[in-house]
């Protein structure tokens, strides 16, 4: 076999591989899409905003200041999409464990800065939930009771 051919060979062999490598990126991205999806749907489905909310007017008289940040909305993640390049110039930046939550955070000023932090995100196990770095049970009646605690704690009740 020639040169030439070994790397026409080579050619026919490297685009099957690229192809393969783009339906599989393509298959993660829906895969991911969807548990992205599922996130913001719990998210809804437990009522966290409004549950901050409330806190914040019959608690705070609505003095305390509510923020949702989507980790997977970040500069970094805009960058990568743009472009197809990660941070450090090659392949995309793997930090799923970084982007995939979503944290909604009321904080207010009372004898210094307090703040009740929510995260919903994926792990390796599914949707996980916490406040304030502890995790709970992903449902409405525990989210409620661990407002609460979070608040006491927060003001050291």
């Amino acid at each position: 076999m020639t040169w030439r051919e070994t790397l026409e060979g080579m050619k026919q062999e490297l685009a099957e591989v690229r192809a393969q490598r783009e339906r599989r990126v393509a298959e993660d991205e829906a895969g991911l899409q969807k548990e992205r999806e599922d996130l913001l749907q719990m998210i809804q489905t437990l009522g966290i905003e409004e549950l901050l909310s409330e806190i914040n007017s019959t608690l705070l008289d609505g003095k305390g200041e509510i923020e949702t940040i989507v980790g997977w909305k970040s500069i970094t993640d805009e960058f990568e999409l743009d472009t197809g390049l990660g941070m450090n110039g090659d392949e995309p930046d793997d930090d799923e464990d970084d982007t995939d939550v979503v944290t909604t955070i009321l904080s207010w000023e009372e004898s210094g800065d307090m703040e009740i932090a929510v995260d919903v995100g994926l792990s390796d196990d599914g949707i996980y939930l916490q406040i304030n770095e502890i995790e709970i049970r992903a449902e409405r009646e525990a989210l409620e009771q661990g407002l609460i605690e979070a608040f006491k704690d927060e003001l050291e009740l």
